[in-house]
């Protein structure tokens, strides 16, 4: 069940759906500030992970948060392929190509001190910053981040900063995102199957009426901008949702960070 939280604009209500990458209610509520800070105390802590064994506690401890903000294995298994296909990826890519050169072009140094053990622990400290802001972010429905960064940098507006704007802007956005999402599983996929099921369609036919529908998606898109920037016009946030919450989940989260600091730190 997606959560919908409702955001009232200058004379008109506009229903937003929390993008939370299918974030259930049965998730952990911390408030969205407290753990923005301790997600990013823990990026930092990660880049002091010296030896195998620190690499292990970090690891430990971020499948134990995992589990108890009750985020589902293909979360996980997400993340690795989505990191190994950004990041590990290109990097094999040009390790392979640096090999190559090296082997074709005698006397030429291009793998001059490599420290595999050392690049490996970057990649993987690499690894724990990308997790822990996806985990962030998947745990977390989007407007409590909006809520929160508005409060936070609300006093730039007085600045000339239209911070307010921007965040509906951007709320906006996700709004017809998420409706072009659904729309695209519901119509387009359908669509297609469809075309591929029908045995009396060529290849060329088959291939040539798949376009048709992209090109039709693109086209409602590009629509759709026009509605974002309406609704930008017309809408403007004032009064966000956000205050700071200190409740049990707050304070237990914020003590099992500091006792794996302390354990962390300790050995």
């Amino acid at each position: 069940m997606r959560l919908k939280k409702e955001v009232i604009f200058q004379g008109c209500e506009f229903i937003l759906l929390g993008y939370s990458a299918d974030l259930k209610d049965k998730n952990i509520g911390i408030d969205a500030g407290i753990k923005l800070s301790l997600a990013i105390l823990l990026a930092v802590a990660s880049s002091f992970c010296n030896n195998r064994l620190d690499l292990v506690y970090f690891t430990l401890y971020l499948v134990v948060i995992t589990i108890l903000l009750k985020s589902e294995l293909l979360f996980i298994l997400k993340n690795l392929a989505s990191y190994g296909i950004i990041f590990v990826f290109p990097y094999l890519c040009g390790l392979l190509l640096s090999l190559a050169l090296s082997k074709l072009f005698a006397g030429a140094i291009y793998l001059n001190n490599f420290n595999f053990e050392a690049t490996l622990f970057k990649m993987v400290k690499i690894f724990f910053i990308w997790y822990i802001g996806s985990l962030y972010f998947f745990t977390t429905p989007f407007i409590s981040i909006v809520d929160m960064l508005n409060k936070i940098f609300f006093p730039l507006n007085s600045l000339g900063i239209p911070v307010t704007k921007h965040l509906n802007m951007i709320m906006c956005i996700m709004d017809e995102l998420t409706k072009s999402v659904i729309q695209f599983k519901q119509d387009i996929l359908e669509q297609s199957r469809h075309i591929f099921k029908n045995n009396h369609l060529g290849v060329k036919t088959k291939s040539k009426e798949l376009s048709n529908i992209l090109v039709a998606f693109i086209a409602n898109s590009l629509q759709r901008t026009d509605e974002i920037q309406k609704k930008i016009e017309l809408n403007h946030v004032n009064n966000y949702l956000y205050t700071l919450r200190i409740s049990k989940n707050e304070i237990v989260a914020i003590l099992s960070f500091m006792i794996f600091l302390m354990f962390f730190f300790a050995n």
